[in-house]
């Protein structure tokens, strides 16, 4: 982490937000569709941005991750080692959590870190914002904000992300289309990455492309009650670097309203190949939100993982055959 009294262009975000500005003063000239895509850093590792940012918050009154342990009945295999956090130099000693926990007061200065490098973006994204509406583009310019993947900040004793638990998967989706008066409300609807590039041609008048895995998500923009697919899906590798036991695992995972279901087999990385399954996970999110207690082991849910299993095993291609065959619930 790094804390410098200095104005927002001297670092990288705000460099690129001046840049990106420019370009649209530039593209408004051309008087033609233009597609731009603007990448901010943080708040990737280190979490380094300006003082002010950092002010804006009291770092003992932070609250701490209410979950900072591994989830119950879990394969160790599922988590990551955060590793990610040994690369940098204050940091190099971090071990796997079934190991070592981080100390309070680097789990407090790394998730004001965190904190500020969101405030920090938030305020590139709003003058960014305030621009197109300066330029007179806000009115027939679609904008999409999204992240990459999540972030743990001490859930399940971890950190960073390289699992498929929710915390890691889900991801932050703005979409603001001018003209729909569904605009400013929000969706429970499943809906994935994939799902941008056909939804972006569609609201362009573009032909979607026949091999997308991803649909149009004007349906949900325009009712955000609709539904496009029934499940969404996610896959991890977790290797021998970062496994508590030195082996090679794939995990597939698929998310539905009411659960999260994980199969995990050993993996060949030469061939690219699954071999035998060695683990499941099941989360009930409605009454297990935080993902902390796997009950894909007991008796009782058997029936359940086997039907759910069947599901994965039919994948997004099945997730949009099913849209509409069943209760939301599931």
């Amino acid at each position: 982490t790094e804390c410098y009294d200095g104005p927002d262009s001297e670092f990288y975000d705000g460099a690129q937000t001046d840049l990106a500005l420019n370009k649209l003063k530039e593209l408004k000239g051309r008087k033609e569709p233009f597609y731009l895509a603007v990448g901010y850093y943080r708040p990737h590792l280190p979490f380094v941005s300006p003082k002010k940012y950092w002010d804006l918050y009291d770092r003992q009154k932070l609250s701490l991750a209410p979950n900072p342990f591994l989830p119950k009945n879990a394969p160790l295999y599922a988590m990551n080692s955060a590793y990610e956090l040994t690369g940098c130099y204050d940091l190099e000693w971090v071990k796997h959590p079934s190991i070592e926990k981080l100390p309070e007061d680097t789990a407090r200065r790394l998730k004001h870190g965190y904190y500020a490098s969101v405030s920090f973006v938030d305020a590139c994204f709003g003058r960014l914002m305030d621009g197109l509406k300066r330029l007179g583009l806000d009115n027939n310019t679609v904008v999409v904000v999204w992240g990459d993947h999540g972030w743990k900040l001490g859930e399940h004793g971890s950190w960073c992300k390289q699992t498929n638990y929710n915390v890691d998967t889900q991801v932050p989706l703005f979409i603001k289309v001018p003209g729909y008066k569904a605009m400013g409300r929000a969706s429970n609807s499943l809906v994935e990455l994939v799902d941008l590039y056909p939804t972006l041609c569609d609201l362009a008048g573009i032909s979607v492309p026949d091999d997308m895995e991803g649909v149009s998500l004007k349906p949900v923009l325009k009712n955000p009650e609709a539904e496009v697919k029934s499940a969404v899906f996610s896959q991890y590798h977790q290797r021998p670097k970062v496994t508590p036991d030195g082996g090679r695992y794939m995990g597939y995972s698929m998310v539905t309203h009411r659960y999260h279901y994980v199969e995990w087999y050993t993996w060949d990385n030469q061939r690219k190949e699954r071999g035998r399954k060695v683990g499941v996970e099941l989360y009930d999110n409605q009454n297990d939100p935080q993902e902390n207690f796997n009950i894909g082991n007991e008796p009782q849910n058997q029936a359940l993982v086997q039907s759910l299993s069947e599901r994965l095993r039919a994948g997004w291609q099945g997730a949009l055959r099913a849209v509409g065959d069943g209760p939301r619930h599931l």
